[in-house]
């Protein structure tokens, strides 16, 4: 008889909880079932969540786990009576339809496909970070959805799966740039989140156009041309007479607290005093969770960070990211950053991308807040320190987001080596070797 029994493989705040499965000598197999603990409140010896009083969360979470106990035991005295190989992508299949009945519809529509893999990412692990999927990459799926329907509604059709080739895809870029005016890469986002889809759906058994493999089937981002705000500036909007105008001056002291600490706005928005810890030197930082990662990141308190903290005797008052990107353009303007500079923002007008030379003031938004802080910090410390801040994974990653390249260091050794000082010690070294 088979067994089916849940258990951790860690002891962290955040645990997958995997379920391994034995039925006989040939089926032992294992994998995450995309739910996740607090290992303190669970128990090895029954392998099920603690019974903890007024927690109906826990008292939940043990309920799906014998729910879907239940799926994997009828899914398996049904399957290997039909020979269907029980192994780990079984498992996987078992747990996902569980998860998402949609997927057991068996629908061959790519709007409902999308939906069905939307929901299915809700209780994934990502593989590279081990933890569930952020809720920012889930919602974004939800964008490409809306404007695929908006394109059935326009073309009068709903497409299949087996429709999505290389006609699709150049009629729904043609649809996306001319009739929505969406922008390059915004276009190269939903292409590349279609083909996700299908090829995920293949896995499970679909029929897919060979087209969606050809090299073809992608949109080339353009270059994101952006704009930081650097040390100097960052003085300069300490300094500058709001006026005492309370929304522009609480907009200030975000737009400064995100330079010094490099937060996504939606993260930076999230911070209040329960994230200021302290070191057993004594030192105060700030600790959050990447929203977008998950990854827990501590960042050191500047000192312009500490002075507003001090003054309002906690963070500023939260406002939304529209209003956020509004009025710290208004504060840079007030603080003099009128000059001419090379970027990108979105037409007031026809609110389509545009890129070209334009008052600074202008092209600063919430994003200008992360990508100075990493600018601003380039060459000054290891790329090891900024990336624990900025949560990057890898250096290239942080050289692609500051718009450096990996040979950027030539110019810095030439720079050095053809200095008058580097010179004169070679000729000294010299006249010394000759004497």
């Amino acid at each position: 008889m088979a067994t089916i029994k849940f258990r951790l493989q860690s002891k962290k705040e955040i645990s997958n909880i995997y379920v391994r499965v034995r039925d006989g000598k040939n089926t032992d197999i294992e994998t995450p079932t995309g739910f996740t603990i607090n290992a303190n409140l669970w128990s090895e010896t029954k392998g099920e969540p603690l019974q903890k009083a007024n927690n109906p969360e826990k008292l939940n979470l043990k309920v799906q786990l014998e729910k879907l106990k239940t799926k994997i035991i009828e899914s398996l005295n049904t399957d290997k009576g039909s020979g269907t190989p029980i192994n780990k992508e079984w498992l996987i299949d078992v747990i996902a339809k569980f998860k998402n009945p949609l997927l057991e519809q068996k629908t061959e529509y790519l709007k409902d496909l999308i939906e069905a893999y939307q929901t299915e990412m809700k209780t994934k692990i990502n593989p590279k970070t081990g933890k569930p999927i952020s809720h920012l990459t889930i919602k974004s799926f939800s964008t490409t959805l809306m404007r695929l329907k908006k394109f059935e509604e326009y073309k009068n059709k709903r497409f299949s799966i087996s429709d999505v080739d290389l006609t699709f895809k150049n009629e729904f870029v043609k649809y996306e740039s001319e009739k929505l005016l969406i922008s390059q890469n915004s276009i190269s986002k939903d292409i590349r989140q279609i083909k996700t889809v299908c090829l995920d759906a293949n896995d499970k058994g679909y029929s897919i156009s060979e087209q969606l493999r050809s090299r073809k089937f992608y949109i080339k981002e353009e270059q994101t041309a952006f704009v930081t705000i650097t040390e100097s500036e960052i003085e300069l909007i300490k300094k500058c007479d709001l006026k005492k105008v309370n929304y522009l001056e609480n907009a200030r002291d975000w737009l400064i607290i995100g330079c010094w600490t490099g937060c996504r706005v939606n993260d930076l928005m999230q911070l209040t005093n329960d994230n200021i810890q302290i070191t057993t030197k004594g030192q105060k930082f700030i600790r959050y969770t990447q929203s977008k990662t998950n990854k827990q990141v501590d960042i050191p308190i500047h000192s312009d960070v500490n002075e507003i903290l001090e003054r309002l005797g906690g963070f500023p008052r939260p406002i939304s990211d529209q209003r956020f990107n509004e009025w710290i353009k208004k504060v840079c303007f007030e603080s003099g950053l009128v000059q001419e500079v090379y970027g990108s923002r979105q037409n007031p007008t026809t609110h389509r991308k545009e890129v070209g030379t334009f008052q600074k003031w202008e092209l600063v938004r919430s994003h200008s807040c992360r990508r100075s802080f990493a600018t601003n910090h380039y060459n000054k410390l290891p790329n090891k320190l900024i990336m624990a801040v900025t949560g990057h994974a890898t250096e290239k990653m942080l050289l692609n987001y500051i718009g450096e390249t990996e040979n950027d260091h030539l110019d810095d050794f030439l720079s050095v080596w053809n200095t008058p000082k580097v010179k004169d010690k070679k000729i000294i070294k010299l006249n010394e070797k000759q004497a």
